[in-house]
């Protein structure tokens, strides 16, 4: 694929992360998908294990929107590196020992794509969870 076309898979993917697009996961990913931050205790494997985790997060977060900053395509490896942020309201649950309270946080991380016949097959990140963690409130005294 060229760097366009890349880029275009990699937007659109990314999109998995707002609320309630888990089944973009069909579109845009392999069935044997990979994905693994550097929070998750262990890889989601498949696309029906990770759509359970996203609408965990979806469940947290109903208003979860994330935005692009940056794409880097690299057309000889087939990955796009991703700079994003995304917004939600903490609106249901206990997340890090914090209950729900309405709080609206602002998170930022970098993703991995690895991209096969226009599908990703896996997807590396990490995210900015101690901000996570100090703007809903846990690491208040």
């Amino acid at each position: 694929m060229d760097k366009e076309k890349l880029k275009n898979t990699a937007s659109e993917y990314m999109q998995i992360w707002s609320a309630e697009n888990a089944d973009l996961l069909d579109k845009c990913a392999d069935k044997n998908i990979v994905a693994d931050y550097t929070h998750f205790e262990k890889p989601y494997k498949g696309v029906q294990n990770y759509k359970s985790m996203l609408k965990m997060t979806y469940d947290f977060f109903p208003d979860l929107k994330i935005t692009i900053k940056n794409l880097i395509p690299n057309e000889v490896e087939q990955i796009v590196t991703v700079e994003w942020k995304y917004d939600g309201t903490h609106t249901n649950g206990n997340l890090f020992g914090v209950e729900s309270s309405g709080k609206k946080i602002s998170v930022s991380g970098i993703t991995i794509l690895e991209i096969e016949k226009g599908l990703v097959t896996k997807e590396k990140g990490i995210v900015d969870n101690l901000n996570l963690i100090m703007q809903l409130g846990a690491l208040d005294n």
